[in-house]
């Protein structure tokens, strides 16, 4: 019982980690969520509010997931599924359309707060080297997303 339960959280791990490898939403999704919730930490989230926000970034990367679960699924289908095909797929990006609409809607709701644009501005202004660290992370997030990991 545990054997199987480990050989199937490997093939999930498995998963994700295609997704990181192959597709460039997936990494964009993962360095959103990775400023999201450092950025958060200048507001005074309740615990709920954390919670959401984790959801929101975890919904946002499965929804991802599952789009390219159904795109490789759908690939070259035989002529007589063709049309069925691409309404899969179409349908499976709306799904993380819907998922990426809900999630911005609520970043609004959540973290606009012009008292807090401007503690977070101030924070940057008086820390040099935050700036670096912050560029820093920026140009590694720019060099993650466009990984070019397709076969030669």
């Amino acid at each position: 019982m545990l054997a199987k339960f480990v050989k199937s959280l490997g093939y999930a791990l498995n998963g994700i980690w295609i997704g990181i490898k192959t597709e460039r939403n997936v990494r964009i999704d993962i360095v959103a969520a990775f400023y999201v919730l450092i950025f958060s930490r200048f507001y005074d989230f309740t615990l709920t509010q954390n919670i959401i926000l984790v959801l929101i970034c975890f919904n946002v990367l499965a929804f991802e997931l599952m789009n390219t679960a159904v795109e490789r699924a759908v690939d070259k289908p035989d002529k007589a599924h063709y049309m069925q095909a691409g309404e899969a797929k179409d349908t499976a990006a709306g799904g993380v359309l819907l998922a990426a609409i809900g999630a911005a809607v609520a970043g609004i709701m959540l973290f606009w707060n012009v008292e807090v644009f401007k503690e977070i501005f101030l924070f940057f202004k008086t820390n040099p080297l935050m700036i670096a660290a912050f560029a820093v992370t920026l140009f590694a997030s720019y060099k993650f997303i466009t990984i070019d990991n397709s076969k030669k």
